[in-house]
């Protein structure tokens, strides 16, 4: 009886030591997997704050007050011209919305069924099963 006692606490003591290194060993990926999410984390802040910059210099560099020195500078090459009201379409050239009709028919057989009792979507759901 004691030597079964003794094979089962041996037994039980090397799970033991398996289990304590499957934790540890657990805890450290864990640790690591921390790690990583936070150099991700910095780098998307820091990718954030890049472009936040890098958007305030877009809205400056396309103000008015800084393009127009450019145009005038590279006038001759550029060969830009004003725009005359004429190159833009007017209100009568934009098509009219179609008007939905609705398919009054269609309306009348599905509250026709629904009013006979049949399920005419459940029919349909149980023909594509």
């Amino acid at each position: 009886m004691n030597s079964l006692l003794h094979k089962i606490n041996v037994l039980l003591a090397v799970v033991s030591m398996f289990a304590l290194v499957g934790v540890y060993a657990q805890k450290h990926m864990a640790e690591l997997t921390a790690a990583e999410i936070r150099s991700i984390e910095n780098a998307i802040a820091k990718q954030q704050a890049d472009l936040s910059i890098l958007r305030a210099d877009w809205a400056y560099l396309n103000q008015p007050t800084q393009i127009q020195p450019i145009i005038k500078r590279h006038s001759e090459e550029l060969n830009l011209q004003m725009a005359k009201a004429s190159q833009f379409g007017s209100i009568d050239a934009i098509p009219m919305r179609p008007q939905m009709r609705l398919d009054t028919d269609a309306l009348d057989a599905l509250f026709q069924s629904i009013e006979e009792g049949e399920d005419p979507i459940g029919a349909l759901l149980e023909g594509l099963l």
